[in-house]
């Protein structure tokens, strides 16, 4: 106790910033590490609508792309536009149908929607096919000399 009573005595800005900086560090540290420890449980992987969820929990739930899963909810580029947190319940509101039959709908749409591949993240927008690929760093291009592995000294 008497090291924190030096330090507020003597370095109180530094120790001010030290103490903000260890309790953001903390605070979004275990954010990771309990959303982490969430989406590694498979009880929560592939789980059938309810009225709860929101587009987004569902595109992590099934490793869906949010615009996937907003497209077979029928909802534009805009995303949803009613009060609160966009829910399924609040979806249905809005569109002004009944809860079950969106949640019906979703049953038949999610299973024939393409999966993210591994590590992809489901918020990053669409990437654009293109044509061409990128040259591959394993293959020389017609570009890029080729460099030639000449025997050196040996090192020991």
């Amino acid at each position: 106790m008497r090291l924190i009573g030096r330090l507020w005595r003597e370095q109180r800005v530094a120790f001010i910033a030290f103490c903000v900086a260890l309790s953001l560090t903390l605070f979004f540290g275990g954010r990771i590490v309990l959303r982490a420890v969430y989406w590694a449980n498979p009880e929560h992987h592939r789980q059938d609508p309810a009225p709860w969820m929101t587009p987004g929990y569902l595109a992590r739930s099934w490793h869906l792309p949010n615009a996937a899963v907003d497209g077979a909810l029928g909802l534009d580029a805009q995303g949803f536009t009613g009060p609160g947190r966009p829910t399924l319940e609040r979806i249905a509101a809005v569109r002004g149908v009944p809860v079950q039959t969106l949640i019906e709908d979703l049953r038949k749409a999610l299973p024939a929607l393409r999966e993210l591949p591994p590590g992809a993240d489901p918020d990053a927008p669409p990437a654009a096919a293109s044509p061409s690929a990128a040259p591959s760093a394993a293959a020389p291009s017609a570009t890029t000399p080729a460099t030639s592995a000449a025997p050196g000294p040996a090192r020991p």
